[in-house]
């Protein structure tokens, strides 16, 4: 495949496959995805070159790197960064009912609502989060992928109405087939951080129906007793019945507790030795910091020089019992597959900025200029 090498095929779904492959000039491993459009309906190539467009223009620190897209042959190749530290759903996995410490909990927590603050400022939904969906790199940062669902919204007060994602992390009002928006996400994001903290799913039944009503009674599931009531809190509010009720984004990386904890976990990382995911309680620091310092300092981690390592690879996570609830053009397989490799790509056209911002948004917004000022460096290699 001209510069790619590739390795392994490392997951495969009815949309086609993904393969580990390696840059011929620059040595580096990256996630490849093939996409069959021979025999593809106008649906499915509209699909395919959506996700191309909106890997190509979100530059984020905690959302996966797109380097390259090229069809070849009726297949259409999507190259990625390679996350070499695993997905969420597998972590959790390998932790055999040992809870996590409540500090890794609130640093992976952080990092998912920082990309989703992003995408949802330029009125984009991602529709299908959830633990397999969410991926560490070697240097343990949190980057959020699988974006082939995503919705683009015409202004944040726009709402969708189709039927799509996996049904452990559906909202109420997406089983009550009711219009949704980005406090749908909050909701996926509520469940993320129940099962990072309980090790199962928030909501679970044996079929779709039993699910759909345990999710719509609007029952909060138990909550774990070892954490900190502000956490507990927070977990709560995702997961309300009532999407206006809801926090968006915004105001989780505005809450006290949160912006705290970003300070401990920035602090922790300026000590020589201290672990940012230390499994010790301490003290939470009084003066609260911004989401955006903790971007800078993911950036200039993913920017240091490491010697060569033997390559690796992440096992592809083992997929949920119960099949997600969408039509095979629009769901793809999740597996350990992404990367977390920096790319160069070539400037992408600028996303246009909302006009009409809800005013929730506006009024809780995190102030954007750090993370303007991060999305205008040319990511380069390590």
């Amino acid at each position: 495949l001209g510069e790619y090498q590739l390795i392994k095929q490392i997951g495969k779904g009815s949309y086609g496959e993904v393969w580990l492959s390696k840059h011929q000039k620059d040595r580096r491993q990256y996630v490849l995805k093939k996409i069959s459009l021979v025999n593809a309906s106008q649906k499915e190539r509209k699909s395919a070159e959506q996700e191309c467009k909106l890997l190509s223009q979100l530059k984020h620190p905690n959302i996966v790197g797109y380097r390259d897209s090229f069809e070849l042959e009726g297949i259409l190749y999507i190259v990625m960064a390679y996350c070499e530290g695993g997905d969420v759903y597998t972590k959790l996995k390998e932790q055999k009912g040992v809870p996590l410490p409540e500090r890794q909990i609130v640093e992976w927590f952080v990092q998912v609502a920082m990309a989703l603050q992003y995408m949802h400022e330029r009125n984009i939904l991602h529709r299908d989060l959830k633990t397999q969906n969410i991926f560490l790199t070697r240097s343990k940062i949190i980057k959020v992928g699988d974006l082939g669902i995503a919705r683009v919204l015409d202004s944040s007060n726009d709402m969708a109405k189709t039927l799509i994602g996996t049904p452990y992390y559906m909202s109420p009002e997406l089983f009550s087939n009711k219009p949704y928006n980005h406090k749908s996400d909050v909701w996926a994001l509520g469940c993320c951080v129940y099962e990072m903290a309980t090790l199962k799913h928030a909501f679970n039944a044996r079929d779709f129906s039993s699910l759909s009503y345990k999710i719509l009674k609007g029952r909060t599931p138990d909550m774990p007793t070892q954490y900190s009531s502000e956490l507990l809190e927070l977990m709560r509010s995702m997961l309300n019945l009532s999407p206006e009720k809801r926090p968006s984004v915004n105001r989780i990386l505005r809450d006290p507790f949160i912006r705290r904890s970003i300070q401990l976990f920035l602090e922790s990382t300026r000590r020589p030795g201290t672990a940012p995911n230390s499994a010790s309680r301490q003290p939470l620091p009084p003066s609260p910091s911004s989401a955006q310092q903790l971007q800078r300092q993911q950036h200039q981690q993913e920017h240091v020089r490491r010697p060569p390592r033997p390559p690796t690879s992440a096992a592809p996570a083992p997929q949920p019992s119960m099949p997600p609830f969408s039509s095979p053009s629009s769901r793809r397989n999740s597996s350990s597959s992404c990367t977390s490799a920096p790319s160069t790509p070539a400037p992408a056209p600028k996303l246009p900025k909302s006009s009409s911002v809800a005013s929730e948004l506006e009024a809780e917004a995190v102030p954007e200029s750090a993370a303007a000022r991060l999305r205008q460096q040319r990511h380069h290699p390590r």
